[in-house]
């Protein structure tokens, strides 16, 4: 039998308290580890949720008519915002304010470019690739509608589509052009429909674009020819006496 040595058995001891010192202290790194890459990833949470609380919500620049990110915001009297070729064409068929249904009796609308620029912006920034994509379409489809209203030669005694005063399409003539804007006469109507349009006007187009259309109102006869007594009263004082309304 071998008996240990009273150093032999010293320095065990002291091996076996080094090691355990070793265990603890790795213990203790591996546990300060874990607790580093919770708080890590508490504070990754952290941040991702401020930064979606951040995000702009889409659905505050939903139009309501197409339920599409607006495109060239159009801000009516009432107060309420819609893409530029939705509201346009709404009050082609009513002139009312989808929203509230106020009557809207003017073409006076509010645009705001800087919004507009602040909405791509925050579609590039925050947007999925899908929704990039499908807005930038949305985009074109607004520039062809822009496109097809513009008359390149404009000359005088030229027939064109006028949107009138209570957004319906009519046949005018030029009769003067100016620098920034029209002098239209109404055809079939009389000479106290006339008026001065903008150049910029989205309310002129070519011939035939809207007037050819069958889904949009349109003034019946029986109202023009009222139109026709009204100026000849006007002019003579007097109903007249005779025929004088066209076929």
């Amino acid at each position: 039998m071998i008996f240990a040595s009273e150093e032999h058995i010293e320095q065990v001891v002291n091996l076996q308290l080094i090691n355990k010192e070793k265990l603890k202290d790795n213990f203790l790194k591996k546990m300060r580890n874990r607790e580093n890459i919770d708080l890590t990833y508490n504070e990754r949470r952290k941040k991702i949720k401020l930064e979606q609380q951040s995000r702009p919500k889409f659905e505050d620049l939903i139009c309501p008519i197409c339920l599409e990110i607006f495109q060239k915001v159009t801000t009516t009297q009432c107060g309420h915002a819609f893409c530029e070729m939705c509201i346009f064409d709404s009050l082609m068929r009513k002139a009312e304010c989808p929203v509230c249904r106020v009557k809207i009796k003017t073409h006076s609308f509010q645009y705001c470019e800087s919004f507009d620029n602040r909405i791509i912006d925050l579609v590039n920034q925050y947007g999925d690739k899908t929704q990039i994509e499908h807005f930038k379409n949305r985009q074109q489809e607004m520039e062809q509608w822009n496109k097809s209203k513009l008359i390149d030669n404009l000359a005088i005694n030229q027939k064109v589509d006028i949107m009138d005063q209570q957004f319906i399409w009519c046949v005018a003539t030029i009769k003067q052009i100016g620098k920034k804007e029209l002098f239209i006469h109404y055809d079939g109507w009389g000479k106290e429909y006339d008026e001065f349009i903008p150049l910029q006007s989205n309310r002129i187009a070519p011939l035939g674009l809207y007037t050819s259309r069958e889904d949009i109102p349109k003034y019946q006869p029986e109202q023009r020819q009222f139109a026709e007594i009204i100026e000849y009263i006007n002019q003579h004082g007097e109903l007249p006496t005779q025929n004088i309304l066209h076929d």
